[in-house]
């Protein structure tokens, strides 16, 4: 096991210090489109269409197969090594991976072609369903497809266990390799062992984090109260988490690669004799003919996890200490649109609902009229809210002002009007915070100038931020008004978004927030703001993620989960941080 381990550490070496690096290279060549630091939203449609974007997917495909494949391979090539008594080194190893890169892309596409195949096919029966959700067979039906798709899939899988050796060991076509046949016995005997030992893996695994999450909490609370120690001792506990996770998987990489090729040598063995597969014990697996780890080995490798320890415990330090300092921070929360939980969107009701409901800001959304009113109205067409089919551009104001955009919601509200953005600043100012959207239609003449212009001239410059899913309209503000905080929302994105000239990012959480987004932001003082949010477990999730401002149609009951986890006691609180911080 020693040789893939260095196999694996080499490689994750070299991956990083020379692969990826060069990637990045071409990444930024790439998706440099529209004097655009990233892509996001629409543009990454369009781009992916083009044909600089056909171009990149096809080139990031390839480069992740080969990547996959000289890592697999190179496993495969060490434990038959094993198995043969000549013994490969890691470099070795790679060289030959490397040699045989041609056949091995071949033999993974194939599969990866196969996988896709049955996939689709059954998305498709699915999308079927989808049509005909109100029967009563819909869920069933779901569960009974995901379940053949999975059996499927998990068939194919044990059907072509043997195909990467038959081609790079034996030299077969790939062709020949695929229509290999186990026979029935052997196949069962197969689909059992390679699942037991998946399920093994599984639960060596939930076993260690188990216990580790158990010490992790008893050290923790037992300095939850030490403002000294806490810190460094939280760092330590994730620099170990780290380790821990790493060798894990090294080690089950490798264990698994060498059950595999065991398999695949008894097979012979059975072919050559005609006797049936013989399934290894434990003790078989401990005892394969792999290299004798010296003391020396041991103790280098202890020496580098220690120091690997102490050299990440010293950097984790200060990032930690700033989460823990995060714990009890302030999150805000806006209403959005108003509340239009209990009143209709963007309406004067909707605002006065957000005031009352203690919202600390109120998101808005911000149109031209056909004679150049700034309206507050979200829907480029007025048949949803107001029962009319029109679009915003082909009314003018007074012809707007017509429309009963109440009713909708409810008769309470009958007679309500799409307001301006000057009379919802009659009613906000001083009570309540604005987010202020520019939607940009295509049809507007001065919308992003006329609504810098009103915030100006109402003073409101203190008491709002303004945002828009067009990067381009943020930069006109920035150049009319360098001092009014804006920023980008963001339903998908594809580049360097540290580089996007804004305070904060309004962000579809499910699609788009990580941990590691959430930390660049942060990092760059730029705030996350996430969007239409509604259940208990998402919104408590992105809490413990950090993030600054939670946008809803219902500001009351995000209010009342934020004082829920605020009363939670401070060793629980955290935990909560601890486990988020190593996921």
């Amino acid at each position: 096991m020693y040789d893939t381990i260095a196999y694996q550490v080499l490689f994750a070496i070299l991956l990083n210090i020379v692969i990826l690096p060069i990637l990045y290279l071409i990444y930024d060549f790439l998706f440099d489109i529209k004097g655009y630091p990233a892509l996001l939203n629409t543009d990454i449609a369009s781009f992916l269409f083009s044909l600089r974007g056909i171009i990149a997917v096809l080139l990031f495909a390839f480069v992740a197969i080969a990547i996959y494949c000289i890592e697999q391979f190179g496993l495969l090539y060490i434990t038959a090594s094993y198995q043969t008594g000549e013994r490969m080194t890691a470099v070795s190893a790679l060289r030959q991976s490397a040699k045989q890169l041609p056949v091995e892309l071949a033999v993974v596409v194939r599969k990866a072609v196969y996988y896709v195949a049955v996939l689709a096919i059954f998305l498709a029966f699915a999308v079927i369903n989808l049509i005909f959700r109100d029967s009563g067979f819909f869920i069933p039906l779901i569960i009974i497809l995901a379940l053949l798709c999975i059996f499927s899939l998990y068939s194919l899988y044990i059907r072509w266990i043997f195909v990467d050796y038959f081609v790079v060991l034996e030299g077969k076509k790939v062709s020949d390799a695929f229509a290999y046949k186990l026979n029935r016995k052997l196949f069962l005997e197969l689909v059992v062992t390679v699942l037991a030992w998946f399920l093994l893996i599984w639960l060596c695994s939930t076993v260690i984090i188990i216990v580790f999450s158990a010490l992790s909490w008893l050290l923790l609370y037992v300095f939850v109260d030490n403002p000294v120690l806490l810190a460094p001792v939280f760092s330590v506990l994730v620099a170990l988490f780290s380790l821990i996770f790493i060798i894990l998987s090294l080690v089950l990489m490798s264990l698994t690669s060498n059950l595999f090729t065991e398999l695949y040598y008894q097979n012979k063995e059975r072919e050559r004799t005609g006797s049936d597969i013989i399934v290894p014990e434990p003790k078989e697996l401990c005892s394969l003919s792999t290299p004798e780890v010296h003391k020396k080995q041991i103790h280098a490798a202890l020496g580098i996890c220690l120091v690997g320890i102490a050299i990440a415990t010293f950097f984790l330090i200060p990032v930690v200490q700033e989460d823990i300092d995060s714990i009890d921070k302030t999150v805000y929360v806006t209403a959005h649109r108003g509340s239009s939980a209990r009143a209709p969107q963007n309406t004067i009701s909707a605002f006065e609902a957000a005031i009352e409901d203690k919202a600390d800001y109120a998101e808005l959304d911000v149109q031209e009229t056909k004679d150049g009113v700034v309206v507050v109205v979200h829907d480029y067409n007025l048949l949803q809210v107001g029962g009319v089919d029109a679009n915003i551009w082909d009314l003018n104001y007074s012809e707007l002002q017509q429309i009963d955009v109440g009713s909708s919601f409810s008769p309470e509200f009958a007679g309500e009007k799409v307001p301006t953005l000057d009379e919802v600043i009659d009613v906000t100012k001083g009570k309540i915070k604005l987010n202020i959207e520019l939607k940009i239609n295509g049809h507007e003449k001065h919308l992003v100038e006329k609504t810098v212009q009103i915030v100006e001239e109402r003073g409101i410059k203190d008491e709002c931020v303004l945002s828009s899913l067009e990067y381009n309209a943020l930069q006109e503000v920035r150049a009319l008004n360098p001092d009014l905080p804006i920023g980008m929302i963001i339903t998908y994105v594809i580049g360097d978004y540290a580089e996007l000239d804004v305070e904060f990012y309004s962000v579809e959480p499910n699609l788009v927030l990580t941990k590691k987004f959430m930390r660049d932001a942060h990092d760059d003082n730029k705030e996350v703001h996430i969007w239409t949010l509604s259940p208990k477990a998402d919104v408590s999730g992105y809490v413990d993620l950090g993030v600054d401002n939670i946008i809803n149609d219902d500001p009351v009951m995000i209010r009342e989960l934020l004082n829920e986890k605020q009363n939670r006691s401070e060793i629980e609180k955290l935990t909560t941080k601890f486990f988020t911080f190593v996921e």
